[in-house]
């Protein structure tokens, strides 16, 4: 499927699949474009905790998404035409955060840099996708482009391979991509997943808050009560009520051993730059501006 392709017919054909994510399950049943393409998306994710109980998909031949858990409906949902990826697996993935019990999980971009984890926060438009991306290129470990999913009680980042989801305009703000395998491609958006990806989870060692309203030259600290606050306002454990006082405990015990920094920059690859600064050590990041990429050279050969 080529990004910005015609219609998904609804008509042709129905399929099913039983996608094994880890220890979660989930079946889906629809048109056989739809499911091929969300089993494509999906084939890399792996949920690490257990006795979480399965999804039902049914994809109708007019467009009507219906997940249910045992004999209850989670969602309902009208799919468009186009357009119609994202949003299910939007979905889906907000299925998979509502059940954690133990895991706490923040919507933001994650890597993995010399055995380190690294989450990356920011508000839509931010450039966590970018970031990402650029950071791959520099050398980092592919985690998530969408969920960083942590275990407050050893401190670990697991990977949620979810592919980077590439719009045309985080396509122009990146540049070069890292290599990459594309796994679907729909209403102009592609699905790519890093060749360089973590094998496993690695302990957390920085929140990093991208603020492209920031023009300061290099990372900052930022106070562990300000990031708390972050969290609590962008989407994540924090918005199940159910959860609410789990969520503050074990944020607070991952913040205590987590270095807290925000990075200003109007252009994402600018802010990768000094996040692999940051994440390096390589002292106060980059010097040229936001149109400065940091690479290899710039921490004496540390990233390869």
């Amino acid at each position: 499927m080529e990004a910005g392709a015609c219609d998904v017919d609804l008509t042709a054909g129905a399929a099913g699949a039983l996608l094994r994510l880890g220890a979660w399950d989930v079946r889906v049943r629809g048109p056989r474009a739809i499911t091929r393409a969300f089993r494509a998306v999906l084939s890399g994710l792996a949920i690490p905790e257990h006795d979480l109980p399965p999804l039902d998909i049914v994809v109708s031949d007019t467009g009507q998404a219906r997940g249910t858990i045992g004999d209850e409906e989670a969602w309902t949902l009208a799919l468009p035409k186009r357009g119609w990826l994202a949003p299910l697996l939007g979905y889906t993935v907000g299925t998979a955060t509502s059940l954690l019990r133990d895991l706490l999980f923040i919507h933001a971009a994650a890597v993995e840099m010399e055995g380190r984890g690294y989450v990356l926060v920011g508000a839509p438009g931010a450039g966590k996708t970018s970031a990402a991306a650029v950071l791959v290129r520099y050398g980092a470990a592919y985690l998530s482009d969408e969920v960083a999913l942590l275990d407050p009680k050893t401190g670990m980042l697991y990977p949620f391979a979810l592919p980077l989801a590439v719009k045309p305009w985080t396509a122009k703000a990146t540049g070069p991509f890292p290599p990459a395998r594309q796994v679907a491609a729909e209403d102009g958006v592609r699905y790519l997943f890093p060749s360089l990806r973590a094998p496993g989870p690695v302990p957390l060692d920085s929140m990093i808050l991208l603020d492209p309203a920031s023009l300061a030259a290099a990372p900052a600290e930022l106070p562990r009560a300000e990031m708390l606050l972050v969290l609590s306002q962008h989407p994540s454990s924090f918005r199940y009520q159910n959860r609410l006082e789990s969520a503050f405990s074990g944020f607070v015990q991952l913040l205590r051993s987590a270095r807290c920094l925000q990075v200003g920059s109007a252009a994402p690859a600018g802010a990768a730059g000094r996040t692999a600064g940051a994440g390096l050590g390589c002292a106060g990041g980059a010097a040229g501006g936001d149109d400065h990429l940091l690479g290899p050279e710039d921490c004496q050969g540390e990233v390869q």
